[in-house]
Formats: C-alpha cells, structure tokens, sequence
C-alpha cells in the first residue's frame, strides 16, 4: 500500500482520536491505520482482527484480555467523532498553506517518539521547511506564563547557550517563558534549526492570539508542530497531551521558572518517565514561580541548572558536528547520565543478558522508566541489546 493512502487513513485517524489515546495507537499498529480507519466508518472487525490484535502481545495475556474488553466501546467512541472526518479536505488545506503530514512510514520521521510506545502520536501536522532534528540535537525549555525578569534573563542566557552548541529550542509556543525561548532562539544568528513550537490546536489556530506574530516567524525560520489536524482548537487536556511529545522530542527539558503545580512540571514528570533528563534553574525561596523548580530538585532526580555552562556537561559531544575518539566518548558519556539512569547502568550485567523484569527488580523503577533509560543508554552506547537481552556495551569498562 502506498504512503498516500496510509497518510490519508492517518489524518483521519487524527480527526478522530485524540492524542495519548492507547487503544487507538494499539488498534492502528495491529491492524494498520487504513483498516483501522475502514472499522471506524463501520466496518466490523473479523475474528482474524481479533486475533491480529491479541497476537500483538503474546506474552501478557491479562493485557491483551484487556485491550479487547475495551476496544469496542474505544471504537464506539471514535465513531461519534465521525462527523469531523474528512482527511482528504485536511490534507490539502496544510497543502495549501505550505504544511505537510508527517507520519510514522516517512523517513524524516522522529525516532524519538517511538519511546512513547502506546501514545506515540498517530501523525504530526506541521508549517515550516525544516525536519525535526535528531534527539540528542534538541533541549527543551518549559516554564511559567507569568515570567518574572529573572527567568526571562536565565532563558536568555541558557538559548544563547544552547544555540552557540547547535542545539535547537523546542517549547510549546505559550506566554511566558515558552515565548522568551522561541524569541531568545529566533535571534541567535548560528547556523541549524533554531527553533521547534508543540502546538496543542490544529495549524490553522494559532494559540495564544498574542503570539501570533511569533508563531508566524517562526513558520518562516523553524517549524511548528501539533498532533492536532486543522480545524482543532486547543483544550485544556490536549496541552497536557502535547507535554508528552515535548519530553520525548528533547534528550534534556529544563524548567527555568515554574509554580508548584503548573503544566511545567507535567512535562517534566513525562520525561522523568521516558528515562530522558531533566534539569531545573533554582530561583528566590519567596518567589512562588521558582517553587515548582525547587519542588523538582528536592523530590526527583532532577539536575539543578545554575549555569548555562551545565548544558555542555549535559550534551557532551552531542552537540559538535563531528564524532570524538570512541574511547572518550564512553569516558564522559557517565556525566551525562541522571541518578536513575546510573542505578540502571550499574544494573546491567557485562558478559551475561537481562531482561527490563529484572532490571525492574533491582532498581525499584516502573518497566516505562527502565525502557526509556535503556533506550537512552542504548543511543550513548553505554548499552546493547539483542534478542536474548540487555547487557552493558563492551567497551564501557573504566
């Protein structure tokens, strides 16, 4: 089947599911998003699409029992959606306005999301020239819409950081200290994607309004992105969804400023969970924007950020354009490494194999933290991996 008719079945599909939704990401991977989306307009499952479904999973049974008893009021649910579909208007609209669908089967998709597993997003709708560079290219940059002067001025100096390593800014496009970063990135004259915006509406709303000429600007010179097809507007749940693909975009999220519940720690918290790193700016103990900041450093494995000097220990070689000698690399690749992360390191066997079960076990962290560590130790080559298990890299020995 070609690209074009999946990326059909999968804006769609987009019009129709919501972001985060995993019965909706496990249905399309199973039966693929074109019988996905015909089951949807009415057709009914065959007992063959049963047990392609429950042969997803073959060794957690009590999971697949599960995914069945709940598809079809999943299914029910997304059929009263289908007065919004209508891909084929949806696709040429970002056409016409110089955007594009970006999908799982295309090349230039990003790999990082995969980590998200069940609430991968189905596809990504987006305005502007550029890819979305590689993981380890990325930092994201989150904080309070009520920005004070110090936070304006740490992020500030963090983009500046940031954007003299190659590195591009992703934020999600808000007041605050979302815009001081886009702005901030817009203005650095180095080379390289500057910066990335996570929308949570469709393209054709831009959200907030006051920030419009920015978001504009940055069509012009990075790229925006959302899950959301044209035509959405941008609800108080699906920012809370777009915070999962902020975290698992950027191989480290930084809040600079935050209150001590705020939408800046949600993404934090998802990071924590993709195994990817974090790092919070202290701020005045009196300030109630840097509570939610010192929350993160007292009460998770999060790195305190008091110098943009600390993002070069934190990318390493990242973010050079050329590879160093293999053996530095595995001699600082431990500094970049979280508490959680180096409990999970030290865990792996050197000669012999494990299993996430087991690493589980010695660690004490859920399977979706341990994946997502083993994915990053995967990507420094501090880790491998095969079909009988994990074990460390070879050549990590000290």
């Amino acid at each position: 089947m070609s690209n074009d008719h999946i990326r059909q079945a999968r804006a769609g599909l987009t019009q129709v599911i919501e972001p985060a939704d995993a019965l909706g990401v496990v249905a399309s991977k199973a039966w693929g998003p074109t019988r996905l989306l015909e089951i949807i307009q009415g057709a009914t499952p065959t007992q063959q699409d049963w047990k392609t479904l429950v042969g997803e999973y073959p060794q957690d049974g009590q999971f697949a029992r599960t995914l069945r008893n709940n598809l079809g009021s999943a299914i029910e649910r997304w059929r009263r959606r289908s007065s919004y579909l209508n891909p084929d208007q949806a696709l040429r609209y970002i056409t016409n306005i110089g955007g594009r669908l970006m999908i799982p089967e295309d090349p230039e998709w990003p790999a990082a999301l995969a980590d998200l597993e069940s609430t991968e997003p189905i596809g990504l709708w987006s305005l502007g020239e550029a890819d979305v560079p590689e993981v380890d290219q990325i930092v994201g940059l989150v904080g309070s819409r009520e920005a004070t002067s110090y936070g304006t001025q740490a992020t500030r100096m963090l983009v500046q950081e940031a954007r003299k390593m190659g590195l591009t800014v992703l934020s999600g496009g808000a007041y605050g200290i979302d815009a001081q970063a886009h702005h901030q990135a817009l203005e650095a004259t180095e080379s390289g994607l500057a910066t990335i915006a996570v929308l949570a509406g469709g393209l054709d709303r831009l959200y907030p309004a006051g920030n419009m000429g920015l978001l504009r600007k940055i069509v012009q010179e990075g790229l925006l992105i959302t899950e959301m097809p044209p035509g959405m507007r941008p609800n108080r749940y699906r920012f809370l969804n777009r915070n999962r693909l902020i975290a698992a975009l950027a191989h480290t999220t930084i809040v600079v400023e935050a209150r001590y519940r705020s939408g800046a720690l949600n993404t934090a918290n998802h990071a924590h969970d993709l195994g990817r790193t974090v790092g919070a700016v202290p701020g005045p103990f009196n300030v109630p924007s840097s509570a939610g900041c010192h929350r993160l450093i007292k009460e998770t494995p999060s790195l305190l950020i008091d110098d943009p000097a600390d993002l070069r220990r934190l990318y390493g070689s990242f973010s050079s354009g050329q590879q160093p000698a293999r053996d530095r690399e595995h001699q600082r690749s431990f500094d970049i490494l979280s508490t959680e992360e180096m409990l999970v390191f030290e865990a792996l066997p050197l000669h012999a194999r494990t299993n996430v079960q087991h690493l589980c076990q010695i660690t004490g962290l859920a399977v979706p933290s341990v994946t997502g560590i083993l994915t990053k130790l995967s990507r420094c080559d501090l880790a491998e991996h095969n079909e009988h298990g994990w074990r460390k890299a070879r050549n990590t020995m000290a």
